[in-house]
Order: C-alpha cells, then structure tokens, then sequence
C-alpha cells in the first residue's frame, strides 16, 4: 500500500490497523470512483470495512482458516476494485491507480482482475 513511506515487509500488521486506517482516509478517489460497486454497497471504503469486520469469522465465505494479518488480507483479496480504491485513498500516484485500472479492465472474473490490480500495486 502505497504512502510516503512503505510499510516494512517484515512487519507484521494485525487486522485492526488497515480497519483503523480505512476510516480515517480522506483523499478523494476520482479515479477508482468510476468503476462500479455492488449494488448492495454506499461506498468501497464500506464494502472494505464490512468485509474486514467479518474477516476473523467464516464470514459470507464460511471461511476455514482465520489470519490476522493484515498483508495476507490484501494478498488473498480477489477484489482488484478494493485493491485501486484503497491505494488511491492511501495517496498513491494517480498514474499508478490509472495503470492499474488499465491493467485490469479486460473483463476477466474478479480473481484475475485482482492479480492484474496486484501486479501494478503490490503490498
């Protein structure tokens, strides 16, 4: 996730601190603003707060193993949506969110949307 300063590699963050950051971005995201939502969803900041706050139970996938950590979260989120709006929300180069975009605009399923978002806008 992109800001001033890389996050360590090596450290290790819980799920808490992405919710916590999450709610406190404020930058504006024209770019990841024009790609849809679900329908059920106000915003992505609240599709990605609802999805980490089931994130440590089986959630609305009936999940089998449950890690808090929050870098194996964003690299098993098969979301490259999330992926664009958080990183821009975080202050990464516009034309970085635009090559991520890009990058995964090709009508492929989520997964592989995801991997293409991830490529351009790595952990």
């Amino acid at each position: 996730m992109p800001n001033s300063q890389p996050l360590p590699r090596s450290k290790k963050y819980t799920i808490d601190q992405p919710t916590t950051a999450i709610r406190e971005l404020k930058t504006p995201t024209p770019l990841s603003d024009q790609l849809p939502l679900p329908a059920d969803q106000a915003s992505t900041r609240d599709q990605w707060l609802g999805w980490l706050d089931e994130y440590l139970g089986p959630g609305y996938y009936n999940r089998q193993t449950l890690i808090d950590d929050a870098r194996h979260v964003y690299q098993h989120l098969n979301n490259g949506r999330m992926m664009v709006w958080l990183n821009e929300a975080a202050g990464e180069d516009p034309r970085i969110i635009e090559a991520a975009i890009i990058a995964m605009d090709s009508g492929e399923p989520a997964q592989r949307e995801a991997m293409y978002a991830r490529r351009v806008l790595p952990w």
